[in-house]
């Protein structure tokens, strides 16, 4: 399979991860991604596409070198922290004033859109390390 192929694929799993998470704050991305989990972590997990991207070229290609471990690390700590919020803030209801306001402060689409450019290119890179 041609190495653009599989990076262009990981580019069309970000975006559709991004797809369904985005909203101009992230009080409403965390909304959004609390309704999906409410329904079932399964989808949840199934819906992060990226990540189960990232884990299909490692095991695929037999890889494992720095780009692929970052990858998928950056990755469980993206998941853990969304889940880690929606308990704290849906479940408990423990949430301070500082928080409040950085919730729902205006996000530009610049911080959503560094996902989708980041991980097509730690795939590059993991396939092109020598």
């Amino acid at each position: 399979m041609d190495i653009f192929v599989i990076v262009g694929l990981s580019l069309l799993a970000e975006a559709f991860e991004l797809s369904w998470q985005y909203a101009p704050t992230i009080k409403g991305s965390l909304d959004k991604v609390f309704r999906v989990y409410k329904s079932s972590i399964f989808l949840f997990l199934a819906l992060h596409t990226g990540y189960l991207y990232i884990l299909f070229v490692s095991l695929r290609f037999d890889i494992l070198n720095f780009p692929l471990i970052l990858a998928v690390a950056l990755k469980t700590l993206d998941i853990f922290t969304k889940l880690e919020l929606i308990k704290r803030i849906f479940i408990k209801k423990d949430i301070d004033l500082t928080l409040q306001e950085i919730l729902n402060q205006k996000s530009p689409f610049w911080v959503w859109a560094i996902s989708p450019l980041t991980y097509p290119y730690l795939i590059y890179w993991a396939l092109t390390w020598q």
